[in-house]
């Protein structure tokens, strides 16, 4: 019974003992190399669990950095497309002024447009009946137009204006069926009437004689007959010839000059008595 009560005390007694000892180990071996070693894999191991501890919020925090990074990427690759398109845009819209400013130098530089009085207007609408050659330009009245006032382009006649609004008309092309315009052969002094037949490029002279000379390539113009257009504005050129059944008669197709289903800007004569 005694030595089981004073076993606890045995106990403590080897306990002391034993922190004594180390204790005294500790003061022995300070300052040479062994506890220095020991020192420094107590550092080790304070630096590993560290390192341990710090391993998932690494992990989170580059799993953080990877996503804010591609969803950043995506609003940039998002925004590049989208500047990517307004600058295609931006340039296709550049494209078509540059053309659209060269037919229009071009059509100011014309032959035709230096000996009269003229007006430039753009083309706003075209008719969409098929059978109707009519467009719509953005002058009027208030812009010293008036009904009748021939219509050209930078290559030669395109017709001719038949309703004028205050700040609009609609024109009438050569080339539809109910037109018709005084022309002659500026080689032979063929006269004629080169009546629109619908189709934008080909205009016909009917019921010559059968005996007039003309030849594939002949330039026709405006012959100033009826008084509403000029004389000797170009309008074409002979593209071939048919005789009637008969051989009486002889009928010239001709192919107009004026590109009259792709213009964007016009030429309207305003002054006819310098003509």
């Amino acid at each position: 019974m005694a030595t089981l009560f004073s076993r606890p005390k045995y106990l403590t007694l080897r306990l002391l003992t034993l922190v004594l000892i180390g204790w005294c180990l500790v003061a022995l071996f300070r300052d040479t190399g062994v506890m220095k070693r020991v020192n420094g894999w107590g550092a080790d191991v304070n630096a590993l669990s560290l390192s341990v501890v710090e391993v998932p919020k690494s992990l989170v925090q580059s799993v953080s950095n990877y996503t804010e990074s591609r969803a950043q990427m995506r609003a940039r690759i998002q925004e590049l497309e989208d500047r990517n398109l307004i600058l295609s845009a931006r340039a296709q819209r550049m494209e078509a002024l540059a053309a659209e400013n060269m037919r229009y130098r071009a059509l100011l530089n014309s032959p035709v447009a230096d000996d009269a009085t003229m007006t430039v207007a753009r083309v706003i609408a075209v008719s969409p009946d098929p059978n109707r050659h009519l467009l719509t330009i953005d002058r009027g009245e208030r812009h010293g137009i008036s009904e009748g006032a021939p219509l050209l382009n930078a290559e030669g006649v395109m017709g001719q204006l038949v309703q004028v609004g205050v700040s609009a008309s609609r024109a009438l092309l050569v080339t539809d069926s109910q037109h018709g315009l005084p022309v002659l052969n500026n080689r032979t002094g063929q006269r004629g009437i080169a009546e629109g037949v619908g189709l934008f490029n080909r205009l016909l002279v009917r019921n010559l004689a059968s005996t007039s000379e003309v030849s594939e390539g002949d330039l026709w113009v405006t012959s100033g007959l009826g008084g509403r257009f000029p004389a000797g504005y170009p309008v074409g050129l002979t593209a071939e010839t048919t005789t009637s059944a008969d051989a009486a008669y002889l009928t010239v197709s001709i192919e107009p000059l004026a590109k009259l289903d792709v213009e964007s800007h016009v030429l309207i004569l305003t002054d006819l008595e310098s003509e």
